[in-house]
């Protein structure tokens, strides 16, 4: 699976070629800055590390700088990637979110497959999550015990939100 900044820039060149200062400038207008900081050495070794694996391509067209495109063998790690999150859940709400921002990538078919996936997944960690807060309450833990399961409950109850929301829009 991809890591979080490869998602991005996979992503990112999805709608074309790009060289790294490009992506930087794409990153900062998107206002990542506050939920996913990437800053330009990490970018740029990704690049690297993307580019040895086969996944982006620098297509020369500059002396000065490397421009990007996507490749094959990136998209389709891409679109794996994407689908392994949505069939998990991870209380890191940022692998959701790039799940989501990036989903163009599945087919309206294999994006329907993958938010009912991913809402039986929610149902069920919402099951479990409130059973064991049921049982943390019965012997009397205190709420700072039982903090931890409320922000779960909330991440769960506002990805199935996010599901439907989602769901509505790509049905256009």
């Amino acid at each position: 699976m991809l890591s979080k900044t490869s998602i991005v820039i996979l992503g990112m060149l999805r709608k074309g070629e790009m060289n790294a200062y490009d992506m930087l400038k794409m990153i900062d207008r998107m206002n990542m800055k506050y939920w996913f900081p990437i800053g330009a050495t990490t970018l740029y070794e990704t690049c690297l590390r993307l580019e040895k694996k086969n996944f982006i391509e620098n297509t020369g067209e500059s002396d000065k700088k490397a421009v990007y495109h996507l490749t094959e063998a990136g998209m389709q790690e891409l679109k794996s990637t994407i689908c392994a999150l949505f069939e998990r859940v991870d209380f890191d709400s940022v692998w959701f979110c790039l799940a989501v921002m990036y989903s163009g990538v599945l087919s309206k078919k294999e994006l329907t497959r993958e938010i009912k996936i991913r809402k039986e997944l929610l149902d069920e960690y919402e099951k479990g999550t409130l059973e064991n807060k049921e049982i943390m309450l019965k012997y009397d833990v205190s709420y700072i015990e039982v903090c931890a399961i409320d922000r779960m409950l909330q991440i769960i109850r506002m990805e199935k939100k996010t599901l439907e929301r989602f769901k509505e829009q790509s049905a256009k």
